[in-house]
């Protein structure tokens, strides 16, 4: 076989490969394209709107009920300058099985009576939701500094910082993200009577990320609270939504 036959034949056999790498390369970039989930900014707002209620809501054992835990609790140990400790776990599931619920938590608190009367109350948890609509496996920690507990005070005065963090997934379509919640409260005012939030504020950051498509977002913004149902959420970019903290509907106007 001549040298230029040789030659001719290694030209082709080259090529071939070189035209089925192609071909196996543009097949892969198809299916690693099938395995993205774009994430816009504006579908990643509606998730940072999701991941602000669900950190201040009632439903959700957010900061609200966490508050209102607090005001309920500190009534049954009021004796000064002796830690309360206590640790416990709830269960439930529906009959149909549909949505199953776990929380556990700890917490710390403790009297100081001097000029003033405060509670220094701390709590860790974790809380697990499967549900039709979404589930989510997230850990809470706090720390409250609590005043106005005098007699003739009508409000518990709160203080402090509520952290969330964990994994959230739509039941419909699927999307995972995992987020990051950090806030300060300032000057929240409960109610001695209904034991619950109805003025006050908290500033936050919020980090979002989409693990699948390798993206991150970070929010900052202000909550007001308006009354006992509801808050109103303001975004340092000027986007304004409201939170019902009974159900976490989200809403543009105020109820």
């Amino acid at each position: 076989m001549s040298t230029m036959k040789i030659m001719m034949k290694r030209v082709l056999f080259l090529s071939m490969m070189l035209l089925s790498l192609l071909v196996l390369a543009l097949l892969q970039s198809c299916e690693d394209d099938d395995d993205i989930i774009l994430i816009t900014r504006y579908y990643a707002y509606e998730d940072a709107e999701e991941a602000v209620a669900v950190s201040l809501s009632y439903a959700t054992y957010g900061m609200v009920a966490n508050m209102n835990r607090a005001s309920n609790e500190i009534q049954g140990n009021t004796d000064c300058d002796v830690p309360f400790e206590d640790a416990s776990t709830f269960y439930d599931e529906t009959i149909t099985g549909y949505i199953s619920y776990e929380y556990a938590y700890h917490e710390n608190y403790v009297w100081t009576c001097g000029p003033e009367t405060t509670v220094d109350y701390t709590l860790t948890a974790t809380q697990y939701l499967d549900a039709v609509r979404y589930d989510y496996d997230h850990e809470i920690a706090l720390d409250f500094q609590i005043s106005g507990l005098e007699d003739e005070s009508p409000n518990e005065v709160y203080e402090g910082t509520y952290n969330r963090t964990g994994e959230w997934e739509s039941g419909y379509n699927e999307e995972t993200y995992a987020f990051d919640f950090d806030s300060e409260i300032s000057e929240a005012l409960v109610s001695k009577e209904s034991n619950k939030i109805y003025s006050g504020t908290a500033t936050f950051s919020l980090v979002q990320s989409y693990s699948y498509s390798n993206i991150t977002y970070t929010y900052k913004g202000t909550v007001e609270f308006i009354n006992e149902d509801e808050a109103r959420v303001e975004f340092e970019s000027g986007e304004v939504f409201y939170v019902n903290l009974n159900n976490i509907s989200i809403a543009d106007t105020e109820d």
